[in-house]
């Protein structure tokens, strides 16, 4: 929950503009920035009640910062979280269940039709996005496989508090060649500088637990993580920033969010015992910002943001393992500017990676018909995996300043960019044994031993861009080329980009923008490394002789290979209208998007997984905003902001990890489906999920009584959409049968006129519905230099019960899961 439960004041905020000037130092002028140091007694401390950004609303950008920022209703108080009243942003229906209340990982994000891990995201400029395994955090669930040296992830390599971050911006169309590694979109925060005026520090704290929350559908016998009858969630935050001297000044912050998952756990005789699954989420900050000059802007800051889940796997006792990532990273840049231009330099170290850490690493089992339930166990682990990336990233950005050639106005700007990251993936040894004793006593026991694995490869990427601003009188033209090059593919992608906009009247309030653009994405790591390791297995029986021992038998030793891949891309055609009027912001756009070389894991021969290109989709996209600011002078200010999106996907729904085995049946044709009886091309199906055809967003910042009493809502409604289910019929129902042998038996397997075997599916529907999510704050003691706030997050406060699974049309069968109903969270801020 951002700001636990709508606190409007953060580490590092300063109440006025001049007191915010260390955000953008050359807003100001050289003679006017030395003044600010000076002259700082004379500064007003409290926030203005609405924070409106200075700047010309751009199409295909959305920014959210401080004051909406801070106050945001918000679970898991994360980056993503932040964006859900962009109408352009999809997240997983999944986010939303009932039946996962205590998970406070960041939502997964589709922007433009594209996977979650295709979009790039940004902490001040430099990539945080996990190249190596981001196919979601929860992917294995309560189980892991022994085979597997691979860690699921998340899609950011390290997860920052929003309360220590000043803006998030999200490029949806029109991305400036500035940014790449990109198929979506990218979402790049801020981070906030601190204050130079005084010292000042915040302590808040937040609760919730299940009992506030109604959880429809939850089983309260469940021994599943999917499954969260029960939880409690705490928050706590503290920070402190001030000047060191007149032109230098700390930050320093922490902050936790942990969760509590009470479970059933099962043993062996079938009675279950309670046990706490765990989720922990921390910040340690640290930022030192020196401003020697007005031309002249230093930083340096310091990270460490361990993440933590605690897991076990059903019925074995002592199976528990932390999946976790202990991530650190120090960041650094210098602005310059003068009369020329600026010129920025920024660097960033860092450490991280999604890693297991197992309670043991030998998994046994004793059972069978012949032993007692009382003497039956199943315990042990699979031993650790520790995966650590180190990565340096830098980057280097020159904007010329604004000069004239006749009638022409320029603005130009280039840079470089450069990231080297080395992983090195550890795997413990693993070791089973099973014994079974059967009734008749004749028992065997398998001893299976899984290889210690150690891995290690580096990654280097270089990029250059560069971009020309041209004005003539009311129209501009914006082309701009990005080139990138990495020693994995070996690849070198040119992409263009091209933006043209005419303000009709000159004055801003109607402005027709267009765009031609290519975005090439990153190359994903995943198979570069072995992901599987054989078994070595020796079974002993009742009636082995002990002096001959069989052999050791050597299982399946699957390769994975990313040979010759194209980088996946992104063709885009944009078009709208946009303005100002009336002091409404308004704009309509449209969007067209052809993803191309998109990754999916296939394997044409046993044994032998290969990333290939075979991947494509298209997303076409409308999407109308409208937003206002004003003050009453009865009934406070505010600030509305509405968003409404129509969109249609087509995709493959494969992904990089998906390992499609071709290679079983060479009469199973994978790249075909039956659709709603009709064979396709799979990249012709709907989206399975990042579906909602139509969303529209709602939000409302408003401020009353002097500011004493703040109101920060968001409203997120999503049309109902189809879904994919499997078509099972019989061989009569379908155009050329199926590949049952009994013609009796339903399959969603149908061949076509030349025998080979398609999947079928067929539309069921998601119900959507509306979900408003309120967050209060109250300021029951308010003085110079002490402010003590109440605050409290109501989420889905009309109780919406849109579902988060598909169902089959027209009714029928198992309802599917459902979005949770009305819950709160309380929170307490002091601030001196």
């Amino acid at each position: 929950m951002s700001g636990e439960g709508g606190d409007n004041s953060h580490p590092g905020s300063n109440e006025t503009d001049p007191g915010n000037a260390t955000t953008d130092i050359f807003n100001e002028s050289a003679t006017q920035w030395p003044d600010l140091l000076i002259d700082q007694d004379d500064l007003i401390y409290r926030f203005d009640p609405v924070k409106v950004l200075g700047e010309r609303h751009l199409p295909g950008k959305t920014t959210i910062g401080g004051d909406e920022l801070q106050s945001l209703p918000s679970r898991t108080g994360s980056i993503t979280e932040a964006i859900k009243g962009f109408s352009n942003v999809q997240f997983s229906n999944e986010e939303t269940s009932s039946l996962t209340g205590g998970e406070i990982r960041p939502p997964r994000i589709s922007i433009a039709g594209a996977k979650p891990y295709e979009n790039n995201f940004l902490i001040d400029g430099l990539s945080v996005s996990n190249t190596l395994n981001p196919n979601g955090l929860d992917a294995d669930g309560d189980a892991v496989g022994p085979s597997d040296l691979h860690v699921n992830g998340a899609d950011q390599t390290i997860f920052y508090d929003s309360r220590l971050v000043d803006t998030v911006t999200v490029y949806s169309s029109n991305v400036p060649a500035k940014y790449g590694h990109f198929v979506g979109g990218v979402v790049d925060a801020e981070l906030v500088d601190p204050r130079l005026d005084r010292w000042h520090a915040v302590f808040s704290g937040g609760h919730t637990r299940s009992e506030w929350f109604d959880l429809r559908g939850a089983d309260e016998e469940s021994t599943s993580s999917a499954n969260q009858p029960r939880f409690r969630s705490y928050a706590l935050s503290a920070s402190a920033d001030g000047p060191l001297s007149e032109n230098t000044a700390l930050l320093v912050a922490a902050s936790q969010r942990r969760s509590v998952i009470p479970l059933k756990r099962d043993k062996p005789d079938d009675s279950t015992y309670d046990d706490d699954q765990k989720r922990s989420s921390e910040n340690f900050f640290a930022k030192l910002l020196i401003i020697p000059g007005a031309d002249l802007k230093l930083t340096l800051d310091a990270t460490y943001a361990p993440y933590v889940e605690e897991r076990w796997k059903v019925v074995y006792d002592e199976s528990d393992w932390k999946t976790q990532n202990k991530a650190y990273r120090l960041a650094g840049s210098a602005t310059v500017g003068g009369s020329w231009g600026e010129l920025t330099g920024k660097a960033a170290y860092s450490r991280n990676g999604y890693s297991r850490d197992s309670k043991n690493n030998l998994r046994e089992t004793y059972s069978g018909t012949g032993v007692p339930d009382e003497e039956k166990y199943f315990r042990g682990g699979l031993g650790d995996a520790e995966v650590t990336n180190r990565s340096i990233d830098a980057g280097i950005d020159f904007d010329l300043a604004e000069f004239e050639t006749g009638v022409l106005v320029w603005r130009l700007s280039s840079g470089l960019d450069l990231s080297n990251v080395t992983t090195n993936i550890w795997n413990e040894e693993a070791r089973l044994e099973i014994v079974t004793i059967p009734s008749s006593g004749k028992w065997n026991r398998v001893f299976t031993t899984y290889p210690e694995s150690d891995q290690t490869k580096t990654l280097n990427t270089l990029g250059w861009y560069g971009q020309a601003e041209v004005q003539w009188g009311r129209f501009t033209l914006t082309p701009g080329l990005r080139i990138d090059h990495d020693d994995f593919s070996f690849n070198t992608d040119v992409a263009t980009r091209l933006k043209m906009e005419l303000d009709t009247m000159g004055d801003g309030a109607l402005r027709l923008v267009a765009g031609v653009n290519r975005y090439y994405g990153g190359q994903l790591r995943a198979y570069a490394f072995d992901r599987h390791r054989p078994s070595l297995t020796r079974m002993i029986k009742y009636n082995t002789d002990p002096d001959i021992l069989p052999p050791i038998k050597v299982g399946t030793d699957n390769s994975y290979q990313a040979k010759g891949l194209e980088t996946p891309y992104s063709d885009e055609l944009m078009g709208g209208i946009l303005g100002d009027v009336a002091g409404f912001e308004y704009g309509l756009e449209f969007v067209h998007r052809d993803h191309r070389e998109q990754i999916i894991s296939k394997a044409r021969e046993k044994g032998v997984y290969e990333l290939t290109n075979d991947g494509k989709s298209t997303y076409d996209g409308i999407t109308l905003s409208l937003m206002r600011s004003f003050e009453t002078a009865r009934f406070g200010t505010h600030a509305l902001s509405l968003g409404v999106t129509k969109s249609w996907s087509q995709t493959f729904n494969g992904a990089f990890d998906s390992e499609i085995d071709e290679y079983k049946d060479g009469d199973y044709d994978y790249d075909r489906v039956y659709f709603e009886g009709e064979l396709i091309d799979r990249s012709q199906l709907p989206p399975n999920d990042y579906n909602s055809p139509a969303v529209v967003t709602l939000s409302w910042l408003g401020s009353f009584y002097d500011d004493r009493f703040r109101i920060n809502c968001v409203s997120r409604w999503r049309d109902s959409t189809s879904g994919l289910m499997n078509d099972q019929r019989t061989a009569a129902e379908t155009p050329f049968g199926t590949v049952e042998k009994k013609s009796t038996t339903p399959s969603s397997k149908w061949l076509d006129e030349e025998g080979l075997y398609h999947d079928a599916f067929k539309e069921g529907i998601i119900s959507g519905g509306l979900v408003t999510d309120v967050s209060l704050a109250l300021d029951v003691v308010k003085e110079e230099l002490l402010t003590i706030s109440l605050l409290l997050d109501i989420f889905n406060v009309f109780a919406s019960d849109g579902h988060t699974g598909v169902s089959e049309l027209g009714g029928g069968g198992k309802l599917p899961r459902s979005e949770y109903g009305r819950g709160y969270y309380a929170g307490i801020s002091c601030e001196f």
